[in-house]
C-alpha cells in the first residue's frame, strides 16, 4: 500500500502581535477548535516587535509559525506573516478577536463565491457597560454595512493569496487605516467583496473615553493622510463637515441608521440601550465626535501632503 500523502493546506490564519500573550492565548485555544481539521490550516503570528517574550512561547510545531520582525505597524506584521506562510487563502484575524468554531469552514465557503470575503465581527459586551461601550458598537466594525461601502476590516477578512500578491500586499508605510486601502486596492484591481455572516468572530469593545476618542483620532487622521497622499480632499476639509449637528445627521439618515446609537446594529450584538444612555450618547455622537474627527482630519492632510 502506497504511504498516505499528507492533506494540502486549505488557509493560512495571518495574525498581528505586538505584546499580546493573553490575547493570543484565547485566540489560539479557539482556533485549536476548528471544525476544518487542524492539518489543513497553519497559524502565522506577524511578531511586531514584542518584547514581553509572550510569542516566543506560543509556537506549537507546524501549527503555529511566528515571523518576527522589528516594531513597525500591524500592516508590516501581516506582510512579514503572509511571505512565511503558503496556504492559497489568507484568513484575516485580529489577536484580541475569538473566532466561532466553523469560522475557517464558514470563510472558505464564501470566499469561493467571491474575491473577498467579510466575515460578520461581533462585539462581547461586558456586564457593566457605559455610554462608550455603546458608541463603540454604533461607530466600528459593522462589516454588512461597510462591504456596501465598499471596504472591510482585516479583523475578519479571506482573501485569495493570488489577489494579495497582485495588489502588492499591505501598504506598511500607513501605520493605520491599511485594511481599508488594501481592499480599495484590491477593488480597483477588478475584485469583489461579499458579506459573509456565518463567518463569525468576537471583539472586544472600548468602555472608557480615552481608548474610544483615541480610535475616533487614529483612523479619522489616517484616512485623511491616504486622500491626501492621493490627492483628494477628505471630507474634513470641506466646510459642510463643521456645521453642527447636520452632518452627522445627514449621514446617518443616509445610511437609515437612528438618530441615536444605532438600535438595529446594537440589537444584532445584543443591546438594547436605556433612554438614559440614548440621551447620554447624543452630544458625543453630534458634537465630540464630528469635530475631534474634523481636526484628526486636518492633521491627517497635513500627513498626506508630506507623504505625497
Amino acid at each position: 500500500m502506497a504511504p498516505s500523502r499528507p492533506q494540502e493546506l486549505l488557509a493560512s490564519v495571518i495574525v498581528p502581535a505586538r505584546d499580546a500573550g493573553r490575547d493570543l492565548a484565547h485566540l489560539l485555544e479557539a482556533l485549536g477548535r476548528q471544525t476544518l481539521p487542524r492539518e489543513r490550516f497553519e497559524v502565522v503570528i506577524g511578531d511586531d516587535g514584542s518584547s514581553d517574550g509572550s510569542t516566543a512561547r506560543l509556537a506549537q510545531g507546524d501549527f503555529v509559525r511566528i515571523a518576527p520582525g522589528p516594531p513597525l505597524n500591524s500592516y508590516a506584521a501581516r506582510n512579514r506573516a503572509v511571505r512565511e506562510s503558503s496556504a492559497p487563502v489568507l484568513a484575516f484575524c485580529d489577536a484580541d478577536c475569538v473566532p466561532e468554531a466553523d469560522w475557517l469552514e464558514r470563510g472558505l465557503a464564501a470566499v469561493g463565491d467571491a474575491e473577498i470575503a467579510a466575515g460578520r465581527i461581533r462585539f462581547t459586551v461586558p456586564e457593566r457597560r457605559t455610554v462608550w461601550t455603546l458608541l463603540d458598537i454604533d461607530s466600528f466594525k459593522d462589516h454588512e454595512r461597510q462591504v456596501v461601502q465598499g471596504t472591510a476590516e482585516t479583523a475578519n477578512l479571506f482573501v485569495p493569496r493570488a489577489l494579495y500578491d497582485r495588489v502588492g500586499g499591505f501598504d506598511d508605510t500607513l501605520p493605520e487605516h491599511g485594511d481599508f486601502d488594501f481592499v480599495a486596492r484590491c477593488l480597483e484591481a477588478g475584485a469583489r467583496v461579499v458579506y459573509a455572516p456565518e463567518a463569525l468572530v468576537w471583539h472586544p469593545t472600548r468602555n472608557r473615553a480615552r481608548p474610544f476618542l483615541r480610535a475616533v483620532w487614529i483612523y479619522n487622521r489616517w484616512y485623511a493622510a491616504r486622500e491626501s497622499r492621493a490627492g483628494r480632499l477628505p471630507e474634513g476639509m470641506k466646510l459642510r463637515s463643521w456645521v453642527p449637528v447636520v452632518q452627522p445627521f445627514r449621514a446617518r439618515r443616509r445610511w437609515r441608521r437612528s438618530i441615536g446609537p444605532d438600535r438595529r446594529w446594537l440589537g444584532l450584538n445584543g443591546v438594547r440601550p436605556s433612554l438614559g444612555e440614548t440621551v447620554c450618547a447624543l452630544p458625543i455622537m453630534y458634537f465630540v465626535v464630528p469635530y475631534l474627527s474634523g481636526v484628526a482630519q486636518v492633521r491627517g492632510w497635513r500627513d498626506g501632503r508630506r507623504l505625497r
